[in-house]
Order: C-alpha cells, then structure tokens, then sequence
C-alpha cells in the first residue's frame, strides 16, 4: 500500500518537474520587448543599410543648406552693422582727437640738465640710419635699453608697448637693444620677435660705438634715462630701473 503511494508520489513530482521545466523554457513578452529594444538602440555602423545613409545624408545637405542660408544672412547683417559703426568712427575721429595725442607742459628743471649732450649715428632695428636728431621734435624722450638675454626686459615689454601709446605727442620712446649691434644680424630675429609678440611699436636702435660710449656705464638692464630736445641727458642715468620707476620719473617732468 505504502509502496504505491510512494510511487504515485513519485511519478506525480516528476510530472510536475516535467511542467516547470517546460515553462520556463517558454519565451516571456517582457524579455522579448527588452531585446526589441536593445536592437534598436545598438546599431552597428556596418549594419546601415545604403537607404538610410542616402536618407541621413539628404537631411545633412538640407541642415548644411539651412546653416549657410544662416551664415549669409548674419554676415550681411554684420557687414551692415560695421559698415555704421565705421561710419560713426569716423565722424567722430573728424571732430575730436584721443587725449593721448594731445600736447602736455614739460618741466625739466635746469639743475637736471646735464653737460652729457648726445651725439651718435647707428642704424635702427629695421636697418634705418639715426642719429640724435630724432630727439628734437620731443620736449622729452624716454630712452629704454633692454637686451634679448634679460628675462625682466621681456616681461614688461608690454607695459612700455601700451605706455608708448599713450604718451602725450611732444614726448616719446626710444628703445637701445644691448645685444643687437650695428652691421651684425645675430640677436635680430629674437628682438623683432619680443617686439612683436608684445605689440610694440615704438624705435628700437642697434649698438654702435657711439652708443655703446653712451651705455658702457650702465651695469644692469633693464635701464632708463631721459633725453631733451637737444640732447642733454636729464638728471642721473637709471641704471636697472624698471618700467614703474621709469614711468614715475616722466611723470614728474609732466605738468597736469
């Protein structure tokens, strides 16, 4: 009796091993929905049909047609803009000048012009012959000596870019490299490139024995002195000055 139960049992466990089995084997929806989905989000290039490349490449042309009937239309927008603004500028440029070009009183006081009088011919960085009279149409001029080697000289050669551009009309800048000589191009291409790179725009001169005469003094740069119109050096030659102390000397010189 036992026996049969024992095998009804048996066989009625197996049967239901038989089922589970079967259905789990069975697909579920969810899981076919979830890799419906993965095969449209996961597409590889080489699975881009012709079609759809023809198809994607007429919406670029359309999207490229569409930027540059954009880009004309802002040019021509832009052109006209700046065709007023310049209009304006230049207007306004007929009936006023930058202060920056206006003439200031110089006051050297006469105990600070020395019996030093400079005279020297030397060509200018860009191979122009000169000679002291570039200092005679300025009440005063500022004359820098930099050299190439000198990393501080180089690093505030762009204050003396902007001062120079903002210095008053009867007073100027010249600069005296101490590495670049007359006759000799060693050095050039590294002092136009500082020059350039700094936006600097003002006369930087070659050494020539005259001009070494008149710089042999000086132990560091970068150095400063100051120059009247007719060539007297003023006051003491500064020697490793900086670009503010030089700016502070010239401006005690200046009447505001």
């Amino acid at each position: 009796m036992w026996k049969k139960i024992k095998n009804t049992i048996v066989i009625v466990l197996a049967t239901l091993g038989v089922l589970f089995i079967i259905i789990m084997m069975m697909p579920d929806d969810e899981d076919a929905d979830y890799e419906s989905a993965d095969a449209e989000t996961s597409v590889s290039v080489s699975d881009v049909d012709d079609t759809d490349s023809d198809s994607e490449t007429d919406e670029n042309e359309d999207e490229e047609d569409s930027e540059l009937t954009a880009a004309e239309n802002n040019s021509d927008s832009s052109a006209v803009q700046e065709s007023e603004n310049n209009t304006e500028s230049s207007e306004a440029s007929d009936t006023s000048q930058p202060a920056s070009a206006a003439s200031t009183t110089v006051n050297i006081p006469e105990s600070e012009i020395s019996d030093k009088q400079l005279s020297f011919k030397t060509v200018s960085l860009d191979n122009n012959v000169v000679d002291q009279s570039i200092f005679a149409d300025y009440d005063i001029t500022v004359v820098h000596v930099w050299g190439t080697f000198c990393s501080p000289c180089i690093a505030e050669m762009g204050d003396y870019a902007s001062f120079y551009k903002e210095l008053p009309e009867n007073v100027n800048l010249v600069g005296i490299i101490c590495d670049v000589y007359d006759g000799i191009d060693s050095n050039v291409s590294d002092a136009n490139s500082i020059l350039k790179d700094a936006g600097a725009e003002f006369m930087n001169l070659r050494i020539s024995n005259d001009l070494y005469d008149i710089t042999k003094s000086l132990q560091y740069v970068p150095s400063s002195f100051f120059v009247d119109r007719n060539g007297h050096v003023i006051g003491e030659m500064m020697d490793g000055a900086g670009f503010e102390q030089t700016k502070s000397r010239l401006e005690s010189y200046l009447v505001k």
